[in-house]
């Protein structure tokens, strides 16, 4: 990490931003040189930190030494942070007009108001000249440091150039003991199987390649050598090939090993294209296995050299690669037959662990230690070699209460850790030192915490990791894929309509394996007595403090008295209960960074919010009892992102938000209660993310939408919801937010307004929301409080959104005749609420009315992806009708009706009488609930009623609330039985 923390130091020194910091400090005596130096002594110490940083877990002394440099960096951060931020306050300070507005134009450097008076002036320039002094003192001071740290770096002969691994990669061979491998019994037959397979899918049809790509110690080679010596997989190639590539990979050592295991003999020559030409001939015609085992390059150019001459092979040869890099195999080429081992079950850990751990012990002994045995192999976490090395670290520990000792720590803890984690140090070590630092910080984040992609960028943009450009976000993104491919993440939630990842988790092992790389530097806490527990905060330099509070935790007021406090950057307080927020806190914590406070139940922020200077990210989302925001928040100039999502009870945004002219990221997603965004939201010419956009009645009061399309790097996010669409001026204001070429936004809504007792104003609806069609790319849409005329209610471009998977209508009161949404070709969930002048669902419904005159007899099929579908207090709703024609002759078509049915579900619908004769024929319904809606509730009684025949397959049927039929078991209550139970088919009959 002190690589990655010296590299933005040395990027920060030369940056056009510190250029204007060093023109201030020139005036200074002797702080150019100073500063000069600084830069030296960096470079000079980064070019032996790739050294230091793997020789620090076997060298306590050089751990002690980046300690020191990584305390020191910290500060001179802090330093220039603290020098740019009083910079920048003077200058927000001298473009502030009389009226108390910060123009969008650049001023004068002079330091004076619009209407200067000659003691503002003479104030300014005195504070420019103690900040001069000032930071000059300290920057001396820090020299002076770094001075001492750059000149112990000889004593410990660290090099420029790593000539030699840290971490010692195992050589594997093809043998392996079949009788110590168990839960791989099914991912060897899937993998035999592709081997044997006559079928090609790769575009060299001599050979298909398929990777094996997992995690360390997941047991990829285990398994390749368990198909390498398969009976079968023996049988079918003429040659079978093992070579150890392991990192870096030679081309000229591969291709030799591959030579001595057709030839028998290791070739004398060394260069490369005699090799190839070698393997070319060697192969000529055969068919052969190749196991390409621990490969890590993905260099394309690397590999084509070695393609080229595999192609001789005969046709069904197979090269089988591992790797922990997904990136291997998109080089290749492969993703689609990419196999991935998953973790194994507990008892098949603890079968791997008692082997090993009860080796040569008396049965009496084993039968004392079992139980507490299989509760450390538990701590595995479904890797076969953490359950195989524990097995064998337990097999030194001679008593219970040995073992229990272990039991009781964590894994990062244990005096044994480097044996557990060494799989994990070469991953780490791969990584570039920006994709450590990311990767570090995610120890934050508790076990098994569900972490948002966006979230995790943004807190590493607060930390200054991803450089200071525009495109930071992008440079986030690419470092958040790098980590996920190397299967440091796991569990991912994806977007539907490109798969890109949104959530994820961190396996056990990997979060207790960052752990051991940050113990020193990333606490977590869980605690119920705040005040007690951290105080012991204090006898370690912790940076990043994250808190899980219990019960008894009553405020958050952090009431300990160290100077520890200024260390902390990042203070992380996730989904706890009623917490209130001593004033104090910020107070203290004056370098924060990134500052978490995720429904904690705060009720309101207090003023001194506005001290933490430092401050980039903000996150108060779901605190749903906090009204308003301090206006004191409008002094964190530095801040970045403010997340205020789910914050239902707010109400208004500070007045003076204009003033936060740094800030990227704003989220109000589900704040119903905001009013408004103020005025001076036009002056946040850095903003890049807004979720929500707020249309006021009030013009006067509240930003309007010229406002925001004033905003030049403004990119509407992924998830837009635009509130007080009837506010809307006319259709020309509607079309100047262009929704129509945003092609990010893939969830939005649109919602016209509460109707309240209001009788006017809805003339306008309808060409408003015409005028708000969405870009196709669109995958979620609500539409709300939508009040078009009865005649042409629905905008033309409804039922053309072709990527639409999930559309909800909400309070459409004039809406008397529902649109053909059955036409839609994604459509997998459609909701139907507050439709209170729908009395009828006709094929037109379906999209299939339209359909009954055409003459190509082609099939027709309505909803041919719905899943669920739901109707939700429709008043007016009697009768759903659906007599389709379902054979094709001469002269009709055939139709198919909502295949992939699912879930159906009725609720406050009290007239419904008639459902759709193509529900009996549907096998693909799994669930009905019917609430509320008590006509259809007798008309679908069991046997008896008028609806029964077209739901009587239904396996699940549920009424207001309670199912009366389950797994197609009816259910019976009565005085004598609680439950009597008949099957589907009997009831059927």
């Amino acid at each position: 990490m002190a690589d990655a923390l010296v590299s933005a130091l040395i990027d920060q020194l030369v940056s056009v931003a510190f250029q204007r910091l060093d023109e201030e400090m020139r005036l200074v005596k002797d702080v150019e040189e100073d500063v000069k130096q600084l830069k030296t002594n960096l470079e000079a110490i980064q070019a032996v930190l790739e050294d230091a940083e793997r020789r620090q877990l076997a060298d306590q002394s050089v751990r002690n030494w980046l300690d020191r440099l990584k305390d020191v960096s910290f500060d001179m951060d802090n330093v220039l942070d603290d020098w740019s931020t009083a910079i920048l306050k003077l200058r927000i300070e001298q473009e502030k007009g009389e009226n108390g507005t910060v123009p969008t134009h650049q001023t004068s450097d002079k330091v004076c108001f619009s209407i200067p008076s000659p003691l503002s002036c003479f104030k300014c320039k005195v504070n420019r000249i103690t900040l001069r002094h000032d930071i000059a003192h300290k920057i001396k001071d820090l020299n002076q440091k770094l001075d001492r740290i750059a000149g112990e770096k000889d004593r410990f002969m660290l090099k420029t150039t790593i000539t030699e691994q840290p971490v010692e990669r195992p050589k594997t061979t093809s043998f392996v003991n079949q009788v110590e491998i168990y839960g791989r019994d099914k991912d060897k037959d899937i993998l035999v199987s592709k081997l044997l397979s006559e079928n090609s899918t790769h575009q060299d049809k001599s050979f298909n390649i398929i990777p094996i790509v997992g995690m360390g110690g997941m047991g990829k080679t285990t398994l390749a050598q368990l198909v390498y010596n398969d009976d079968k997989v023996r049988a079918n190639f003429d040659e079978r090939i093992w070579v150890c590539v392991s990192d870096p990979f030679e081309e000229i050592k591969v291709a030799k090993a591959i030579v001595e295991s057709i030839e028998g003999s290791s070739p004398n020559n060394n260069e490369l294209d005699p090799l190839l030409q070698r393997i070319h001939k060697c192969i000529e015609g055969k068919r052969f296995l190749l196991v390409l085992d621990d490969v890590w390059t993905d260099d394309k150019q690397k590999w084509e050299q070695l393609r080229q001459p595999l192609k001789n092979g005969a046709v069904g040869s197979r090269i089988l690669v591992t790797t922990r890099k997904k990136e291997v195999a998109i080089m290749m080429g492969v993703v689609n037959s990419m196999i991935t081992l998953e973790e194994l079950s507990e008892e098949q850990c603890w079968l791997i662990f008692k082997q090993l751990a009860f080796l040569e012990r008396e049965e009496e002994e084993c039968k004392q230690l079992e139980k507490i045995g299989q509760k450390i192999a538990s701590k595995a976490k479904g890797s076969p070699l953490v359950a195989k090395t524990l097995g064998g670290l337990m097999c030194f520990k001679e008593n219970q209460t040995q073992w229990r000792d272990v039991l009781d720590s964590e894994l990062w803890q244990s005096k044994d850790v480097k044996k557990i984690f060494t799989p994990f140090l070469l991953s780490y070590y791969d990584l570039s030192p920006k994709e450590k630092q990311c990767f570090l910080y995610c120890s934050v984040f508790p076990k098994d915490y569900r972490i948002d992609r966006d979230e995790l960028i943004e807190m590493w943009m607060s930390q200054s990791y991803l450089g200071y450009g525009i495109n930071s976000d992008e440079e986030g993104r690419e470092c958040f894929e790098t980590l996920a491919r190397r299967s440091f993440f796991q569990n991912f939630e994806r977007l539907e309509y490109d798969s890109s990842i949104t959530c994820c988790r961190m396996h056990d092992i990997v979060h207790d394996f960052v752990k051991f790389l940050t113990k020193d530097e990333y606490i977590t806490m869980e605690v119920n007595s705040v005040e007690k527990k951290l105080r012991l905060v204090n006898e370690i330099k912790a940076r990043h403090l994250t808190l899980v509070l219990g019960s008894d935790a009553q405020s958050l007021a952090l009431e300990y008295n160290n100077t520890n406090e200024e260390n902390l950057r990042t203070l992380f307080v996730p989904n706890t209960n009623n917490y209130s927020v001593n004033a104090s806190l910020f107070l203290r914590l004056t370098f924060l960074r990134t500052l978490t406070l995720s429904k904690c139940g705060i009720r309101k922020l207090p003023e001194s919010i506005g001290r933490l200077m430092h401050l980039r990210y903000l996150s108060l989302k779901g605190n749903d009892k906090m009204e308003e925001l301090p206006d004191a928040l409008c002094d964190l100039w530095n801040l970045q992102t403010l997340d205020l999502s789910s914050c239902t009870s707010l109400r208004r945004l500070p007045e003076r938000i204009g003033k936060l002219i740094n800030l990227k990221h704003l989220y109000a997603w589900s704040c119903f209660g905001l009013e408004g965004f103020p005025r001076g939201i036009g002056r946040l010419t850095c903003l890049q993310k807004l979720d929500t956009l707020i249309i006021p009645e009030d013009k006067g009061a509240f930003s309007d939408i010229g406002d925001f399309t004033r905003l030049k790097n403004l990119r509407l996010t992924e998830y837009l919801s635009i509130r007080g669409c009837r506010n809307v001026k006319n259709v020309e204001e509607a079309e100047k937010i262009d929704l129509k070429n945003c092609d990010r936004i893939i969830h939005l809504i649109l919602d016209f307004g509460e109707l309240g007792n209001q009788n006017w104003g809805f003339a306008n609806d309808a060409a408003i929301l015409e005028a708000l069609e969405p870009h196709p790319n669109l995958a979620i849409l609500m539409i709300c409080n939508y009040m078009g005329a009865s005649l042409s209610p629905c905008p033309k471009w409804i039922t053309s959104l072709t990527n639409v998977r999930d559309l909800h209508l909400f309070d459409w009161n004039n809406l008397e005749i529902i649109p053909s949404f059955g036409k839609m070709p994604c459509l997998k969930f459609l909701k139907l609420s507050y439709m209170k002048s729908v009395k009828m669902l006709g094929l037109e419904f379906l999209g299939i009315a339209e359909e009954k005159d055409q003459k190509d007899f082609a099939p027709i099929i309505s909803f041919p992806k719905l899943e669920k579908l739901g109707f939700d207090s429709m008043a007016q709703f009697e009768k759903w009708e659906g007599s389709v024609t379902t054979t094709t002759t001469e002269t009709t078509s055939s139709f198919m009706v909502m295949p992939c049915l699912k879930h159906l579900e009725f609720e406050k619908c009290p007239r419904l009488q008639a459902l759709p004769d193509f529900l009996q024929t549907n096998t693909s319904l799994r669930d009905l609930s019917i609430t509320e809606s008590e006509i259809m509730e007798e008309y679908c009684q069991k046997g008896t009623g008028e609806e029964w025949d077209k739901i009587s397959h239904v396996p699940n049927i549920s009424v207001n609330g309670e199912y009366v039929r389950k797994d197609g078991i009816w259910i019976h209550k009565d005085k004598t039985s609680d439950i009597i139970g008949t099957s589907a088919a009997a009831s059927a009959k």
